[in-house]
């Protein structure tokens, strides 16, 4: 049997990826999408409720799924009926319209699991990987999607409620690092230390690390911009905001020291 090749036996859910958004987790979701017989839609949500049934009710997540992996609205209605998580995905990975047709396992790309890391881990007994990267880029990311000009003035109605949210991320986060189901991965790590990385986040899923998957040859998500991991995109913040910034961004969200990038 070939390294890679996976028992339909097994669960169908491989792993969960979940970070900060943009903190890399659809270049990670991208990176697993190499392995033969792995791949997902766009991103769940399921596990963000105590039951597949209370996710009729969850927008966004309820109705993104339906276009993310390509199923219908009654196709979700059955996946909500499951009587557990586990067989939810059994259900949506027979229905998917997007996943590749050797499709054994899938994964679940879902950034906003972060923020329930403790609830999410009791749901369902996979691996997960949790991505983070340095505050000052975070804060960069956010300001170049924001497309204004007026860093100052941005900021001052951005920095409460992110930080709130941020610390929220990072306490689940600093409470989960020590599970053994949980594996962290720093973007900028991916950048200056990408093949030991990756091989301990392959091993971590159970999987070799090939070096042909550092080279992404089946991108299917724009929000990936790079088929391979650049360190200019990790470090980017650095040219996009200037020094003062970065400090008073340093300072502002001091309480995140672990995620900060020296």
């Amino acid at each position: 049997m070939p390294e890679q090749a996976i028992s339909n036996k097994r669960m169908p859910l491989k792993l969960v990826i979940c970070g900060m958004e943009h903190t890399g987790t659809t270049l990670v979701s991208d990176l697993f999408r190499q392995v033969p017989g792995i791949d997902a839609g766009f991103e769940g949500g399921v596990l963000l409720c105590d039951t597949p049934s209370a996710f009729r009710n969850l927008p966004p997540f309820s109705h993104n799924i339906l276009k993310g992996w390509g199923i219908t609205q009654d196709e979700f209605a059955l996946c909500c009926d499951a009587p557990d998580h586990a067989e939810f995905y059994k259900r949506l990975k027979s229905f998917s319209r997007v996943l590749a047709p050797e499709t054994q396992q899938v994964f679940d790309k879902t950034p906003r699991y972060i923020a329930q890391l403790d609830d999410c881990l009791r749901r369902v007994d996979v691996p997960f990987v949790v991505t983070h990267k340095d505050p000052r880029a975070i804060v960069a990311s956010d300001f170049k999607r924001a497309k204004v000009d007026d860093f100052d003035a941005w900021y001052r109605d951005y920095m409460r409620p992110k930080r709130r949210y941020m610390k929220t991320c990072y306490t689940q986060w600093l409470a989960a690092r020590q599970n053994p189901r949980v594996v962290s991965v720093g973007l900028e790590d991916m950048a200056m230390n990408a093949r030991a990385t990756l091989e301990r986040l392959f091993a971590h899923a159970g999987l070799k690390f090939h070096l042909s998957y550092a080279v992404m040859d089946k991108l299917r998500y724009a929000n990936t911009r790079a088929n391979f991991v650049s360190a200019a995109i990790a470090f980017e913040y650095m040219s996009k905001i200037s020094a003062s910034d970065q400090a008073r961004i340093r300072e502002d969200f001091a309480e995140m020291d672990a995620w900060y990038y020296e």
